[in-house]
């Protein structure tokens, strides 16, 4: 069955039902991230700004790796030199989210009784 947010992945233990609505259909999720977005019925959440700032930080990586290689048609890496171009931007990205982190440059969150933005 497929997550009714992304319809891209399996659901996989998760679902979310709309309580104000009975009896309601039960909505399938692959992922806390897919459950939120059914809840707030606006489809697959963007890219906030740190996601974005961590992409941008990785793709200057990426190309180097490509460079180092001496390809930029990806259609012609080798399945190690794929699975090093995906392990370098993940790595890449993950590590400016994690720098970004660091810098307490995350959103804070709201203290209790306070509601979220």
């Amino acid at each position: 069955m497929r997550c009714s947010a992304c319809r891209l992945r399996t659901a996989r233990g998760f679902g979310w039902f709309d309580p104000l609505v009975l009896p309601s259909t039960i909505l399938p999720a692959c992922s806390i991230r897919c459950m939120d977005a059914l809840c707030r019925r606006r489809g697959v959440v963007d890219p906030d700004e740190h996601e974005s700032a961590a992409i941008a930080a990785a793709s200057p990586l990426a190309g180097d790796y490509l460079e180092s290689i001496g390809k930029t048609d990806l259609a012609t890496l080798s399945e190690a030199e794929w699975l090093t171009l995906l392990e370098v931007i993940v790595t890449a990205y993950q590590d400016e989210l994690a720098r970004r982190l660091e810098q307490g440059r995350h959103l804070a969150l709201p203290h209790r009784g306070q509601a979220l933005p």
